[in-house]
C-alpha cells in the first residue's frame, strides 16, 4: 500500500493544455438546433467515453474523432442540411451499426464506463480484435464548446418524423416500412425492458458530428491495460464473459445492471476491491485518475457514505485531485434506465459532502488551537 500511496502521490492535474488544428479546419461541428432544442444542449454529462479500433467506421485516433461523412471533407451541421428525411434515415442506420446509404456524420460517445468496457469486449470477440488494439477514450466535455454533443433520445425525438411511415428501409436483411423499424421504433427500443431482467436497454449514448478534436481534452488507453486481473477483482462477472465466446452486447450490459435492482444492501467496499480500480484508473493518470476509479466504482451498487471509499480516497488523494472532481463543473446526467451512472453521481456527492465536511472540521480544530 505505500507503493501505491507513493504513486498516487505524484498525481497532479497541471494546466488544462487543448491544442487546435493547424489545418484552418473546425476543431468540432456543434449542432445547431430550432430554438425549442438548444435547451437540452446544456443536458451533456461532464465524462464521456468512446471504444475504437482500426475496424471502427470513420478516423479514430488519440488525437481527433473523423466521421465517414469528415473523411469525405462534409462538415455540414446537420441542422443546416437541406434534406431532413436523408438525416433521419442516416441516423437510424448510424445507431442501428447498418451499412451506410447516405454517408454518416455521426461519432457514437457513451456516459457509462460499464457499455465502454462490455462494447470494448464484443468488439474483441465480433472483429476480432487483440485487447491491446481496441482503446478506451475519456474526454471532459467542459473543455468542449457548447452543443458539440446531443444525446441520441433528443436527435431521435427531433427526427422521426421526417421520413414518411410506409418509406422502405432494410433492418437485419429485411425490408420494413419507417413506421415499423424507423426512429420512433429505435427509441422505443432504448426504452423497453429486457425479457428476463429488470433493466431497459438505455446505453447513456451522446453523439457528435464531423469530426471532434480531443488533443490536450481527453486520455486513451488500450484495452488490455483496463480488462485484466485488477478489472476481475472489482467486477468478477468480466471475467466470466471475457472467456465465453459468444459475443454479446446489449445483453450483457442489460445482465450486468440486474445487481442494482435488488433490494439487499450492498456491502461496504473492500480494499481489494479499491486497489483493482486504482491500478485502472492509474493508467489514465493526472486530470483523469478520480473520474475513472470513480465510474469504476459505480460499476456495481454501492453503500451510501462507503467509507471503503470515502476514506481511503481522502487518505491517499491530494486535496487537488479530490477538489477536481467534487466541482461543481461535474454535471452526471443519470436516471433509474442507467444505474451505473446513477451511482457514478451518488459517489461523486458523496465525496463533495465529505471532503467538505472534513476541511470545515480541520477548520474548526485549527480555529480552537489557535485560541488555546
Amino acid at each position: 500500500m505505500d507503493g501505491l500511496t507513493t504513486r498516487l502521490n505524484k498525481l497532479s492535474i497541471g494546466p488544462r493544455t487543448h491544442i487546435g488544428f493547424a489545418d484552418g479546419l473546425p476543431d468540432e461541428v456543434p449542432f445547431c438546433p430550432p430554438v425549442e432544442l438548444t435547451s437540452r444542449l446544456h443536458d451533456t454529462p461532464r465524462y464521456l467515453f468512446r471504444v475504437y479500433s482500426k475496424a471502427s467506421a470513420g478516423e479514430n485516433t488519440n488525437e481527433c474523432m473523423k466521421s465517414i461523412d469528415a473523411l469525405e471533407n462534409n462538415l455540414t451541421d446537420i441542422f443546416a442540411r437541406d434534406d431532413a428525411s436523408k438525416t433521419a434515415l442516416t441516423l437510424n442506420e448510424h445507431l442501428r451499426w447498418k451499412e451506410k446509404s447516405y454517408g454518416d456524420p455521426f461519432i457514437s460517445w457513451t456516459t457509462s464506463i460499464l457499455v465502454a468496457i462490455q462494447y470494448a469486449i464484443y468488439k474483441h470477440k465480433k472483429d476480432p480484435t487483440p485487447l491491446r488494439k481496441i482503446h478506451l477514450c475519456i474526454i471532459d466535455t467542459t473543455l468542449f464548446r457548447s452543443g458539440v454533443f446531443m444525446r441520441d433520445l433528443d436527435l431521435m425525438e427531433e427526427f422521426h418524423d421526417k421520413v414518411p411511415g410506409d418509406h422502405s428501409i432494410v433492418v437485419k436483411d429485411r425490408k420494413h416500412t419507417w413506421k415499423e423499424r424507423g426512429l420512433n421504433d429505435f427509441c422505443h427500443l432504448r426504452k423497453k425492458q429486457h425479457k428476463f431482467y429488470s433493466g431497459v436497454y438505455y446505453f447513456g449514448e451522446y453523439l457528435s458530428q464531423g469530426q471532434t478534436n480531443i488533443k490536450g481534452r481527453s486520455c486513451t488507453v488500450t484495452c488490455d491495460r483496463i480488462i485484466n486481473d485488477h478489472l476481475f477483482s472489482l467486477i468478477p462477472s468480466f471475467k466470466v464473459e471475457l472467456k465465453d465466446p459468444r459475443a454479446y452486447w446489449a445483453d450483457a450490459v442489460v445482465k450486468f445492471r440486474e445487481s442494482f435492482y435488488r433490494t439487499e444492501e450492498p456491502a461496504s467496499t473492500n480494499g481489494s476491491e479499491f486497489e483493482g480500480a486504482v491500478m485502472i484508473a492509474l493508467q489514465y493518470g493526472k486530470m483523469w485518475f478520480l473520474p475513472i476509479l470513480a465510474n469504476l466504482l459505480a460499476m456495481r451498487p454501492r453503500m451510501p457514505r462507503d467509507f471503503g471509499i470515502l476514506l481511503r480516497i481522502l487518505d491517499l488523494f491530494s486535496d487537488e485531485l479530490i477538489r477536481s472532481l467534487s466541482s461543481e463543473d461535474t454535471k452526471v446526467v443519470a436516471n433509474k434506465n442507467i444505474p451505473e451512472v446513477l451511482a457514478f453521481r451518488n459517489i461523486v456527492c458523496d465525496i463533495r459532502r465529505y471532503y467538505y465536511a472534513e476541511c470545515a472540521d480541520a477548520s474548526v480544530r485549527s480555529m480552537k488551537d489557535a485560541t488555546n
